[in-house]
């Protein structure tokens, strides 16, 4: 794709700062992501990867790039949205449309060798400390929303741990977004850091909210880096509006011994596509993924994960749901690849679907790719409506069929919510389900 087929709301504008202003490594860094998009342009469903994702719709959204400014309308609703996860003396970073907001941000009670905090304010302050490694997780044949996160990426978080460091309660990082019908639906570059270096622990809980009806878009990046005998938990929690779009990608690189868990929870959002790739680099790493989605009425849902054993003696274990109701779509290809010298390679993939309604569909693609000889690798991939038995079963136990149904589905769920190790969220996200099941039960 050329310059000129660029879209309008694509363009590389201004984002309020001078790029002269910004480090030099960084502006060859946002040339050549540009210069990669206009190669490949944006995915269609003529990818193999994006064939069973019609962007057509977002496509012809006339998106603007969000201000850095905030209305009062958006603090409103940010207050309303903060106050219904609870008060909190924790630490929280919170972005209204992409944009920092200080006011609803607390960064108390974090030892002072622990960076976090918003990336623009390390690009501008201390730029050095992420120079070797923004960008360097992402793969060589990125598509065209990850090259124009880097062309175009305007805020998002840095986390920075020193060695040996503890954080002993969960870091939260509120994404909180609006469009009034008044202005333009909105679009958001989101670029967020997490370096854990040797030894160091920390729990991280990134959230995406937003109002009802809304329509936006959010492009989100996240890099992880896990160094050795480092350990994360990574929860990214998806409450977008059902009218808004969510393109998204996590890319780990992982050292000797490293244990990561990614937990990608998806309850809400009109499209929402969400890429997880995770290199196993050094022996001894771990990767554990977890997913989970509810859809309803009309929404798409698309999943991509791919986990790289590059070395000998790794694990991989890797366990997505969905619950599809109404006429919503899911897709799910999972791929894992295991080099031909990594060796003792342990790898489980499982992906089972749920379809409440005729009309939901599921499409699911596991992939196994091995090159070496002494390993144990599975995958597996179920497409099925609730066990007739078991609900004959609670019926004439005095169940109606719309509760019986509710309960079954819960029960689906909850095997990947007992794998949620954080109390609060396994609290919120139990309610959270429930709620929503019980309520169609009773319509």
């Amino acid at each position: 794709m050329s310059a000129e087929q660029i879209q309008t709301w694509l363009t590389p504008d201004q984002l309020g700062k001078d790029s002269n202003q910004e480090p030099k490594w960084l502006i060859v860094q946002r040339k050549e992501a540009l210069d990669h998009y206009q190669k490949v342009g944006l995915p269609g469903v003529r990818d193999e990867q994006w064939r069973y994702t019609n962007l057509r719709t977002m496509k012809n959204t006339p998106f603007a790039l969000s201000s850095s400014t905030t209305s009062s309308n958006e603090t409103v609703l940010a207050d309303k949205l903060t106050q219904q996860l609870g008060e909190t003396d924790k630490p929280r970073l919170v972005f209204i449309d992409g944009i920092f907001s200080s006011t609803h941000s607390n960064l108390k009670g974090l030892e002072s060798n622990i960076l976090f905090t918003s990336l623009n304010k390390v690009l501008t302050e201390q730029p050095e400390l992420i120079e070797p490694y923004l960008g360097k997780a992402l793969p060589n044949d990125q598509h065209g929303f990850t090259a124009l996160n880097t062309a175009l990426m305007h805020e998002g978080y840095a986390l920075i741990l020193p060695k040996n460091s503890i954080v002993k309660e969960p870091l939260e990082v509120i994404y909180i977004s609006n469009s009034s019908k008044q202005n333009k639906p909105k679009l958001s570059y989101l670029r967020n850091l997490i370096i854990a270096k040797t030894g160091s622990q920390v729990t991280l809980v990134e959230r995406y909210l937003g109002e009802e009806s809304s329509v936006y878009l959010n492009n989100s990046v996240s890099e992880v880096f896990a160094e050795e005998n480092s350990h994360i938990d990574h929860y990214r929690i998806l409450k977008e509006s059902n009218e808004a779009f969510h393109v998204g990608g996590v890319f780990i690189e992982q050292a000797i011994n490293s244990q990561v868990k990614n937990h990608n929870i998806a309850l809400s959002a009109l499209v929402a596509r969400n890429d997880t790739l995770c290199n196993l680099n050094g022996a001894g790493s771990h990767i554990e993924m977890n997913g989970l989605v509810m859809g309803t009425n009309r929404q798409h849902f698309d999943n991509h994960t791919q986990v790289n054993h590059k070395v000998p003696n790794c694990s991989s274990d890797e366990y997505y749901k969905t619950i599809l109701n109404d006429q919503s779509r899911s897709v799910f290809r999972g791929r894992i690849v295991v080099a031909e010298d990594a060796q003792k390679t342990n790898a489980d993939q499982q992906n089972n679907n749920l379809l409440l309604s005729d009309d939901a569909e599921a499409d699911s693609l596991p992939q196994l790719e091995i090159y070496a000889d002494d390993v144990k690798c599975s995958h597996g991939a179920t497409v099925g409506q609730l066990d007739p038995k078991s609900l004959f079963y609670l019926q004439s136990r005095g169940i109606n069929s719309e509760s019986a149904k509710a309960l079954l589905t819960f029960a689906f769920a909850n095997e990947v919510i007992d794998r949620i190790k954080v109390d609060a969220i396994q609290a919120e996200l139990t309610s959270e389900i429930a709620g929503q099941l019980l309520s169609a039960a009773d319509h």
